[in-house]
């Protein structure tokens, strides 16, 4: 007897066995828009996970080298500016005819050698307009004479409590005012004998605009002077919040590090390191020592200021991982000739901008944002292009402003001084270097004081326009100051001597001009000196100033 079997219950499909029947059904555009899901999601995931916070970390270590590079920056360029400082009072120290006539005054306690003082400080008081004043001391210290501009008090040196003897050459006084005052002090000798000093009360306009810099733009924090001296009490100043005495100071962290710097006299760069995550009010900084006495700077910026480019690349990094995600669904079913010809056509672009071929240029293909990414390029390629010449335009202006004497148009006493210094470099071995020339105008005092600084200026342009065409194409003119010219004899050709352009010179400057209607007539006195394979600079223009002094000194004897 057979016996009847039940069949087996139908057995229903387990999860996996669905998942995969599913993905059988999935079409193509499907396969590939979760492929490139999970191959952009998935990483992106990863990565921005592991990155946030390397990225604060990377912010902070680039925070820190842009701080050093700009303390750097910051302390070059404020001991520049204070060398000029140095060298304008030196320039001043250095005229002749006042040490002469305080030499005078104190031998004879004539009052006219103090007016014809007062006289010169006047012409170099309009020459020079960043001064606010000038004063003379004797050697015991007492104020002989003084030049002051309008709102400068002439007790402006007794207030300041200027030391007599040895005095810094440039000291910062902070007074009743919001301003500092800056005043540059040097001695006045004659015959390797202290007469006296001098004293120049300086404008600061261009110390408070190297502070502007960087104010507060990521990442370059501000710039704080810092200013310690025994005549005072230690105070700041910076150019977003002016001046501030620190023992009277609310007492935040900038305060605090600004006491503990007053309290090192030689500061070394130090740089505050917190860690990636830390409060936003934490200071980031690093200071300078400079070369003025008991100053310091200060460049800082807060972990806030550091942290807001952090975020930004956070954001940056969630905006492209939702962006390949919507690229993902978008463009699964696109064709790759679509999406290549033009991504090819922007990384040769790219290539010949990179090489400097800033003529490069692309056909504009594609469509929508394709087509826009190559017009953008070709937009971009033309602005970087006129950007860069116009930079070139700039820089080439900038150098011919900084070579030239801007009244005649002449290299200035800086620049000669370098082709100087380049020829003799060149010309080291050579046996026969050339010659320079020290030429001073003879009578341009009075055209000066008779018709006034106008037709001085006129002046000493057809003397430069003269001097031009007198000498040869390689040969190198320059103005050194006032009515001083240097002229470089380069190479000296078989035959050739260089006493026949001194002649010429002196024949040509010695001609009559006219200026504003009258006959002028001005002369020069020529000092000359041979180049010698082991001459310096400095000693050739010392020479050469000499033996125009002598040529002078003997047309003075003449004359009397």
């Amino acid at each position: 007897m057979s016996q009847h079997c039940p069949s087996p219950p139908p057995v229903s499909p387990q999860p996996v066995g669905q998942l995969r029947i599913l993905w059988r059904q999935l079409g193509l555009r499907e396969h590939l828009a979760l492929a490139l899901i999970a191959v952009a999601l998935l990483p992106v995931l990863i990565l921005y996970g592991a990155q946030r916070y390397q990225l604060q970390a990377d912010a902070l270590e680039q925070t820190h080298q842009t701080l050093n590079l700009i303390a750097d920056v910051q302390q070059r360029r404020i001991n520049l500016e204070l060398r000029r400082l140095e060298d304008l009072t030196r320039l001043i120290a250095s005229r002749t005819q006042m040490r002469l006539s305080l030499a005078a005054y104190a031998q004879d306690q004539n009052a006219t050698h103090l007016e014809l003082i007062t006289r010169i400080l006047t012409d170099a008081s309009q020459a020079l307009p960043e001064l606010r004043g000038i004063w003379i001391r004797d050697r015991a210290g007492h104020t002989l004479t003084q030049v002051v501009t309008a709102g400068t008090s002439a007790q402006a040196l007794d207030a300041a409590q200027i030391p007599s003897p040895d005095a810094a050459p440039i000291l910062l006084r902070r007074l009743t005012t919001q301003q500092p005052e800056l005043w540059l002090n040097g001695q006045l000798t004659l015959n390797e004998a202290v007469i006296g000093s001098v004293h120049l009360l300086v404008r600061l306009e261009n110390i408070h605009a190297l502070l502007e810099d960087f104010d507060h733009q990521y990442p370059g924090g501000e710039t704080v002077l810092l200013l310690c001296n025994s005549a005072a009490a230690p105070f700041a100043w910076s150019a977003r919040s002016g001046i501030w005495l620190l023992r009277t100071a609310p007492n935040t962290q900038l305060n605090a590090l600004l006491k503990h710097m007053a309290c090192d006299p030689v500061p070394a760069a130090f740089v505050d390191t917190p860690a990636p995550h830390t409060d936003a009010a934490t200071l980031i900084h690093t200071a300078r020592a400079l070369t003025l006495d008991g100053a310091q700077i200060l460049v800082y910026t807060t972990a806030r200021q550091m942290t807001q480019r952090a975020r930004q690349q956070r954001t940056l990094l969630v905006y492209v991982t939702v962006s390949l995600l919507l690229l993902a669904l978008g463009a699964a079913m696109l064709l790759a000739r679509a999406i290549g010809n033009p991504i090819h056509s922007l990384t040769e672009g790219m290539r010949g901008l990179s090489q400097g071929d800033y003529h490069t240029r692309i056909r504009e293909q594609g469509w929508g944002e394709l087509w826009r990414l190559t017009h953008a390029f070709n937009e971009t390629a033309q602005a970087l292009q006129q950007a860069i010449q116009a930079r070139l335009r700039s820089e080439r202006e900038l150098v011919t402003l900084a070579n030239t004497d801007a009244l005649t148009g002449l290299s200035n006493r800086r620049h000669f001084i370098e082709r100087l210094t380049q020829h003799l470099e060149y010309t080291r071995h050579a046996n026969d270097s050339g010659a320079l020339i020290y030429l001073d105008l003879d009578g341009f005092k009075p055209v000066n004081d008779q018709y006034g600084h106008d037709a001085g200026d006129a002046v000493l342009r057809i003397v430069a326009e003269r001097l031009r065409r007198v000498v040869r194409e390689q040969d190198q003119v320059g103005r050194l100051g006032g009515d001083e010219f240097a002229i470089l004899v380069a190479r000296l050709d078989r035959g050739f001597e260089p006493e026949s352009v001194a002649k010429r010179l002196h024949e040509t400057l010695n001609q009559p001009m006219t200026i504003q209607g009258h006959a002028v007539h001005v002369g020069c006195s020529l000092g000359m000196v041979h180049i010698t394979p082991d001459s310096h600079p400095s000693q050739l223009l010392k020479a050469a100033d000499a033996a125009m002094y002598q040529v002078k000194a003997g047309k003075a004897r003449r004359e009397a």
